[in-house]
């Protein structure tokens, strides 16, 4: 592909801003071949593109910028799957918000998690809050069982491993000892599938409770459970501020 004036784009990116999905989504249809640049299909992600004046088009439909983007912040209840469907018929978190733009969430909470999660169309934005480089914090209150040793919860920002290539590591902010189980109070900045389950199951401790407190600067305090606001274009900025603007 010619290189033209003009600022140029990863192809994966230009179709996550135009709305077709995350950026690991719109890699799989650049790759199955369903999106073609000036008539040829193209099947490389990180092709540079220029939006204003090469033909993107997607099973034979133009796609174009000047979407209008959606961002939600949600306080998620429990019995509620993170997914935009299931096959079995059960709730998902886009039940809850009525909306005609195919909006997805930012990352995951289990069936049984409660709290802050984003949804929005704007799959650019999305990748970046989700990728592990960007670090964007996460703070949960966890219950466990029992009573965690003041020496395990030391442990913590220094890495515990759960069977994974790195260890996990969370920043503790507070914990308080109740008769028969513990609350901490934790950070986490990369969020990777139970993590928080998997690192207590490690110290001994099962998860009884956990409530996503704040998602980045993000707080749903004032939110009931199952209730959802806009975000503010303040916000808006703030998010994408932080991911560096990538």
């Amino acid at each position: 592909m010619t290189e033209k004036s003009g600022e140029q784009v990863r192809f994966n990116r230009f179709l996550a801003m135009a709305g077709l999905g995350s950026r690991r989504v719109c890699d799989d249809l650049i790759q199955k071949g369903l999106v073609s640049v000036n008539g040829s299909v193209e099947n490389n992600p990180a092709t540079r593109i220029n939006p204003s004046s090469d033909v993107v088009e997607f099973q034979g439909r133009k796609i174009v910028l000047g979407i209008s983007y959606h961002y939600y912040l949600l306080n998620k209840p429990t019995q509620v799957i993170t997914t935009t469907n299931d096959p079995y018929g059960r709730a998902t978190i886009i039940d809850l918000i009525p909306s005609n733009d195919r909006i997805y969430p930012v990352g995951r909470l289990d069936f049984d998690t409660t709290g802050a999660i984003i949804l929005t169309n704007d799959g650019d934005l999305a990748y970046s809050l989700t990728h592990p480089k960007f670090q964007i914090p996460k703070t949960y209150l966890v219950r466990v069982l029992g009573q965690v040793s003041r020496e395990d919860l030391e442990r913590l920002p220094l890495g515990i491993n759960i069977e994974a290539k790195t260890d996990a590591i969370a920043e503790v902010l507070d914990y308080n000892y109740f008769e028969r189980f513990t609350e901490v109070r934790l950070i986490l900045r990369e969020g990777r599938k139970r993590e928080i389950k998997r690192i207590f199951m490690a110290l001994g401790h099962k998860v009884v409770k956990l409530h996503r407190e704040q998602f980045a600067f993000l707080r749903v305090d004032d939110l009931p459970l199952g209730k959802y606001r806009e975000l503010s274009d303040t916000e808006i900025a703030k998010l994408k501020e932080l991911s560096h603007g990538h």
